[in-house]
């Protein structure tokens, strides 16, 4: 996201230790959406980091105003790495964020029914999985995933 934000992100001279630990937790989700690898977990944990950052939930905001950012600043520098693919996503990664959606709400289902739908489609997924390719997806990616 640029070194001028990097240098500001991990200046810690003069802040109160609080203030180190939130940047540390900016810093965590900003790595996390700039995971290279393809493999389940580190898909889904880049697929969270990203939708943590455009959705601006209350939290999102709460973490960047105790690190000393406003959230608007992050969430533009963080749209403008995306739009110029400093951050980038593959088809794989997608494809395992949509399908831990999916294992979300099989796990979560309660009637037979609707159980039995969601592994349907699960498995669907995780075909899709397979089939996915590691190359990067070229559109500008600013939507949240799924």
């Amino acid at each position: 996201m640029g070194t001028s934000f990097a240098s500001v992100l991990l200046n810690t001279e003069q802040i109160q230790s609080e203030q180190k630990l939130w940047r540390g937790v900016l810093c965590n989700a900003l790595e996390d959406a700039c995971l290279q690898q393809n493999d389940r977990k580190s898909s889904i944990y880049k697929s969270q980091a990203h939708n943590w950052i455009l959705t601006k939930s209350d939290d999102f905001e709460l973490v960047c105003y105790w690190a000393g950012f406003s959230p608007e600043h992050i969430n533009e520098k963080y749209t403008k790495a995306v739009q110029g693919l400093d951050i980038t996503f593959t088809n794989k990664q997608v494809a395992w964020a949509k399908y831990y959606i999916q294992y979300n709400k099989y796990k979560n289902a309660r009637d037979p029914e609707s159980k039995l739908y969601h592994k349907y489609r699960m498995e669907d997924l995780r075909k899709k999985v397979v089939l996915a390719t590691t190359y990067v997806i070229t559109s500008v990616f600013i939507s949240t995933i799924c």
